[in-house]
């Protein structure tokens, strides 16, 4: 009888590491609580941003990164009024564009592919010789696309890569899931295409080590007059990470940022930021 207990025991611990170990390998990604790594990218050094280090904590002053996201000729008109107000205040150095090859297959299937819409690419290619900078933002950024398995992860990556290169932007160095969404497997595919990924709170290397970074949307569909609340909290979240030596990026949405006072607490907040430069 003891025997058959033990067997019967052994059999249970065995099918529950089984389940354990199949849980934990989908397991959505859950960021550590501390970092603090340096990471420089290779495509300009006059893009700085993606770039701090313990010897740059020092340094409360550096400007803020502006990430704008959901970038596709779906959005074309939305996209030119937001360049407007960056190049206003010279921006374009510190601007990444993070490029949707197919936006929502779901809906639209190619309609909306770079290959088609020559008119943009070419558009994309004028911002990138004036000094922004073209990154990724998934493939079709259909609702949670990253929260799959790596076979289906590698091959969006294989295919959102081959489209850009084909088009003229290559050495790719950055990927911003789209609605943040990721898991232990896509992630590793990301990490071997050699991708640094942007989250709210943190960078994560190829490497697999993590920066921390304060990256934020402070003007999902605002009203007019939410301006000046919404601008006193980015403006203290700003100086805080810079404080902390953190480096704060500010995420913005086109069709978002363009309703009610987003474009106008965009202009401010810029207008804020370099004048206080210049002071």
């Amino acid at each position: 009888m003891g025997t058959r207990h033990l067997a019967l025991m052994l059999i249970i611990l065995a099918v529950l590491t089984v389940i354990a170990g199949s849980i934990a390998h989908n397991a959505p990604y859950t960021l550590p609580r501390d970092g603090g790594f340096s990471h420089s990218t290779n495509q300009s050094e006059s893009t700085s941003g993606i770039t701090v280090g313990k010897e740059e904590r020092k340094t409360h002053n550096e400007r803020p990164l502006i990430l704008v996201h959901d970038v596709t000729p779906y959005y074309f008109d939305d996209i030119r009024q937001i360049i407007a107000v960056l190049d206003e205040y010279n921006y374009s150095n510190r601007t990444v564009l993070f490029v949707i090859p197919v936006f929502d297959t779901t809906h639209y299937g190619d309609e909306w592919s770079l290959l088609d819409h020559p008119d943009f690419v070419n558009y994309l290619h004028e911002l990138q010789r004036r000094g922004y900078r073209v990154e990724l933002h998934g493939y079709g950024h259909t609702y949670h696309e990253f929260n799959c398995s790596y076979e289906t992860a590698n091959e969006k990556l294989d295919n959102a890569t081959a489209l850009l290169s084909s088009l003229g932007f290559g050495n790719l160095t950055l990927f911003l899931p789209p609605a943040w969404a990721l898991n232990n497997e896509s992630l590793r595919a990301i990490l071997e295409h050699n991708l640094t990924v942007v989250m709210p709170n943190w960078l994560i290397l190829p490497n697999g080590t993590r920066q921390r970074i304060w990256n934020r949307e402070y003007t999902w569909y605002i009203g007019e007059n939410q301006v000046d609340d919404r601008l006193s909290v980015a403006l203290h979240d700003y100086r805080k990470a810079s404080e902390e030596g953190i480096p704060f990026y500010l995420s913005v949405h086109p069709g978002v940022v363009n309703h009610g006072g987003g474009l106008d607490f965009l202009r401010t907040f810029l207008r804020t930021i370099c004048g206080q430069e210049k002071s």
